[in-house]
C-alpha cells in the first residue's frame, strides 16, 4: 500500500460495509492515497425490458448512489482523502475488475463475511483472482496496527509481501513485526549414516539460516518464528500466532502454481484465507502479473 496509489473498495449494504469503510478510513489516515473508490454493482436489467423497467433501474441508481454516498460520507470522510462513490451496472465480478483495471488499481479492500448477510461468493472470487494486492477485513474487528505477522517461503512473492509491510510502517510508528516460516522434514530419510534426529536437525539449522539471511535483507526489525510444520499445516500454525501474539494483520505473499492458474492464490495462501476469521488479512501480489488471464476472466 504505497503513497499515490488508487483504491477500490466495493460495497455490497451487508453489516459488513461498516468495518470495510472503517477500516479503509484507519488505513487512509497514514497511508494517504491518491483516490479511494467506493463502488456498488447494479444488476442490469436486459433491454427487452419495457420502458417502463428500464425508468425504474434509473431511480434505482439514483437510490442506490444516494444511499452509498450517505454511507460513505458518514463513515470516511474524515480520512481527508480524494474518494468517489459509484454506482455501475453489470455483473459485480466483472464491473469492479474493469474498474480495477481501468483505474490501475493496486489495492482492493473487501468484507470477508463470517456471519452477516451476504454468501460473500463475490469477494472470495475477487480475492482468488484480482490482477492486485487484496485486503480482506473480518467482522468485528477494530482497526489497529500494533502487531503485523508476514509468512514467508523466501521466494520473490514473499519479498513483495515484505516490501509492502515496510511501505506500510514507514508511515506508522511502533509496530511490532514478525515473520513466520514453517520448515517441511521429507517422509524418506537419505542413507547418509545419520539418525532421523540428527536430519530433522540439519533442516532446522538450514532454515534458520535461511531465515536470518531473509530477515536481514529489510530495514525493519523483523522477530523470526520458525516452525516444523509436522502434522500441522501452515493455516493452522498462522492461525495460532494471531492468538499467542495478538496479530493485528496477516501478510502474504500470493503466487500461482500452474500456468493455468497464475492469477489464482497460491493452495498456503487460500487455506490461510479459509482458516482465518479473526483478523484483517493483506495478499500482496506481484503487479502485472497474470494480465493475460485477467483479462480473459472479464471478457468472460
Amino acid at each position: 500500500m504505497k503513497k499515490n496509489d488508487i483504491w477500490v473498495v466495493p460495497i455490497d449494504f451487508s453489516p459488513t460495509d461498516l468495518e470495510v469503510i472503517e477500516y479503509t478510513r484507519f488505513l487512509a489516515t497514514f497511508q494517504k492515497p491518491e483516490k479511494v473508490y467506493f463502488v456498488n454493482v447494479v444488476k442490469e436489467f436486459k433491454a427487452s425490458f419495457s420502458q417502463e423497467f428500464q425508468g425504474f433501474q434509473e431511480q434505482v441508481i439514483i437510490d442506490q448512489k444516494l444511499k452509498l454516498e450517505n454511507k460513505v460520507d458518514m463513515h470516511f470522510k474524515t480520512a481527508d482523502v480524494p474518494y468517489e462513490c459509484r454506482i455501475m451496472t453489470g455483473i459485480p465480478f466483472q464491473e469492479i475488475i474493469g474498474l480495477v483495471l481501468n483505474r490501475a488499481a493496486s489495492l482492493v479492500i473487501l468484507g470477508k463475511k463470517r456471519i452477516s448477510s451476504g454468501s460473500g461468493i463475490v469477494s472470495d472470487r475477487l480475492s482468488r483472482n484480482l490482477p492486485c494486492s487484496v485486503l480482506l477485513v473480518t467482522e468485528d474487528f477494530e482497526p489497529k496496527l500494533s502487531n503485523v505477522l508476514v509468512t514467508t517461503d523466501f521466494s520473490e512473492h514473499a519479498d513483495l509481501a515484505m516490501e509492502e509491510v515496510q511501505e506500510l510502517l514507514t508511515e506508522k510508528e511502533g509496530v511490532n513485526l514478525f515473520a513466520i516460516h514453517g520448515y517441511d522434514v521429507p517422509s524418506e530419510f537419505p542413507n547418509s549414516g545419520k539418525t532421523q534426529e540428527e536430519y530433522v536437525e540439519i533442516i532446522k539449522a538450514n532454515a534458520e539460516e535461511e531465515m536470518l539471511k531473509w530477515c536481514q535483507k529489510f530495514d525493519h526489525k523483523i522477530s523470526p518464528i520458525l516452525t516444523h510444520q509436522g502434522e500441522l499445516s501452515l493455516a493452522k500454525q498462522v492461525v495460532d500466532q494471531v492468538d499467542k501474539l495478538n496479530i493485528d494483520l496477516i501478510v502474504m505473499g500470493s503466487k500461482g502454481q500452474t500456468v493455468a492458474s497464475l492469477a489464482r492464490l497460491g493452495s498456503n495462501t487460500m487455506k490461510v484465507l479459509q482458516a482465518n476469521s479473526q483478523v484483517p488479512m493483506l495478499v500482496v501480489k506481484k503487479p502485472g502479473e497474470n494480465m493475460n488471464f485477467i483479462e480473459s476472466l472479464r471478457e468472460g
